[in-house]
């Protein structure tokens, strides 16, 4: 089993660009995951279903999250984009991911911070 090393950041909300996640709503969240072996060379060709997320901490009355869709913007990096299970809506406060992948058997994992505002 070899360690991959990924790191993310996400936005939502003022000062996002239109068309994503915002309080009462329920359009992606976009987290950039970026994925590289320990030797830092781009881990490419990932799909959603080698992503997995989760919502440690959310906003007051939050919802559980899904993949919607994963694009590989650059070699190794991804654009994800979240939304909450179909009864739910994100909602005013800061959200709190866990983010895995699963590739073979290679492994990683990494936290992200989004406030939705």
């Amino acid at each position: 089993m070899a360690r991959l090393i990924m790191e993310a950041e996400g936005t939502a909300g003022t000062g996002a660009s239109a068309g994503v996640a915002k309080p009462g709503n329920q359009l992606p969240l976009h987290l950039v995951v970026s994925v590289t072996r320990s030797t830092g060379t781009a881990v490419t060709g990932l799909s959603s279903s080698d992503f997995q997320i989760e919502p440690i901490i959310v906003a007051p009355g939050g919802a559980l999250v899904t993949i919607d869709r994963t694009i590989e913007a650059q070699a190794g990096v991804y654009l994800i984009e979240v939304i909450p299970i179909p009864a739910g809506t994100w909602q005013l406060g800061r959200y709190i991911f866990w983010l895995a992948l699963h590739t073979g058997s290679h492994h990683g994992q990494t936290v992200c911070s989004v406030f939705v505002d």
